[in-house]
Order: C-alpha cells, then sequence, then structure tokens
C-alpha cells in the first residue's frame, strides 16, 4: 500500500429549507459518524468529516477529534462531496440525507395556515460518486432499515448505489448507545452482534480497510 488512506465522513442530518425560519430535517444525531471519526483517530488515519446541523455538544466532539467542514442542505453536502471525494481514498457515508426536499423554498416566512407542499427527490449522493467516480476508492453506505426488512433492503441499497459495502443498522439504532448491525458486501454479510457505537464503528473501519488494501494491492 502506496499511502495510508485519507478518510472521509459524512455525518449527521440535512435541513432542507421552506422558508427563511423552517426547514424538513430528520432525527439523525451524527453519533454513528463521530464513533467512525474517533476509530480513524485511534489508529492515526487522517480524516475530515462533512457535518450537518448536529446538536453543539456533538459539533465541539467533533471539533475536538478531527478537521470539518460544515453543510445545512442535501445540495450543499452534495457540493462538498464532488470538491472532496477525489482528494480521499476512502468515503464512510453515515450522513442521513433527506429523500425529499421542498420542490420551491419560499423568500418570505409561511403564513400559519393549511398549506400543501410540493417535494421532490433528492439525488442519490452515493451512487452521484460511483458514477462520476467509478474506480476511485473504496465506498460504505449506511442503510437505516426495520430489522425485518434490514438486510435484504441493504442489498437493494448496496446494488442501486453501486458502494462497495453497506453497514445495515436496525430504526432502534437511533439516538440509541448500541447498535446491532451487519456489514453487507455483495459476496454475503455477517451481523455483528449487539455493540456499542465505538466497537461498531472499530468493526465498521476494519472491514472497510480490508477493502482498501485488497483494492490497492
Amino acid at each position: 500500500m502506496s499511502h495510508e488512506p485519507r478518510i472521509l465522513i459524512t455525518a449527521g442530518p440535512t435541513l432542507e429549507h421552506l422558508d427563511p425560519v423552517r426547514g424538513i430535517m430528520n432525527r439523525s444525531s451524527g453519533k454513528m459518524g463521530l464513533a467512525l471519526a474517533k476509530a480513524c483517530l485511534s489508529r492515526g488515519l487522517p480524516v475530515l468529516v462533512l457535518l450537518g446541523p448536529v446538536e453543539t455538544q456533538i459539533h465541539d466532539e467533533f471539533q475536538e477529534c478531527c478537521q470539518i467542514v460544515r453543510y445545512e442542505t442535501s445540495a450543499e453536502l452534495e457540493r462538498l462531496l464532488a470538491n472532496f471525494w477525489p482528494q480521499h481514498d476512502l468515503l464512510f457515508m453515515a450522513a442521513a440525507v433527506s429523500d425529499l426536499r421542498p420542490a420551491k423554498i419560499l423568500n418570505s416566512k409561511m403564513p400559519r395556515s393549511a398549506v400543501s407542499i410540493d417535494l421532490e427527490p433528492v439525488p442519490d449522493l452515493l451512487a452521484s460518486l460511483a458514477k462520476h467516480w467509478p474506480s476511485h476508492g473504496i465506498r460504505i453506505g449506511f442503510a437505516l432499515e426495520d430489522s425485518i426488512h434490514l438486510v435484504d433492503r441493504a442489498k437493494n441499497k448496496l446494488k442501486a448505489k453501486a458502494c462497495h459495502a453497506m453497514a445495515a443498522n436496525p430504526l432502534s439504532t437511533i439516538n440509541a448507545e448500541t447498535v446491532a448491525g451487519t456489514w453487507v458486501t455483495p459476496e454475503g454479510e455477517e451481523s455483528f452482534g449487539n455493540l456499542t457505537k465505538s466497537e461498531y464503528a472499530a468493526l465498521v473501519l476494519d472491514r472497510s480497510l480490508q477493502l482498501w488494501a485488497a483494492q490497492s494491492g
């Protein structure tokens, strides 16, 4: 291997603006991305985090351990990925990117009344990276699904997003301290059992570094 992999992590939610004061946001805390960043730090691996609108405490923890670049919307994250991914080797796409966003952002505050909002699909950012840089680096996706359909949906996402592996986590992972995750690759799946997020992140990093080493020869 010619050099240690340069690692890029996306973490936290996206905030899709409706008007100057309102928006659509999800419940991602950023804790999974933080656990991955700390796992990289413990190995002495260089890491850059593209960080969404997380709570102040989580933001401060990120700032203490690694370099961060902030984003709010999926469009901002898309631009940052296009800028930074070519300079990195291993991507952990741990951000919870919104599936939908308002088709139009209002310039003034919406009135407090019944209203219908037109939503449009957000582009698949991970699939887009595979399309634009198909042979570049190792791309790791994250799937958050109900436990019954977890593996099947992770396999579908693995194919649709053209990534090298998918870290599949049940919905109960949100704001929880433990994860019962499954590592899914084109060759099969491996259940990690119930682990703390730091233990889980260390295993995900291990498996990802193995993929990087295999690709790098």
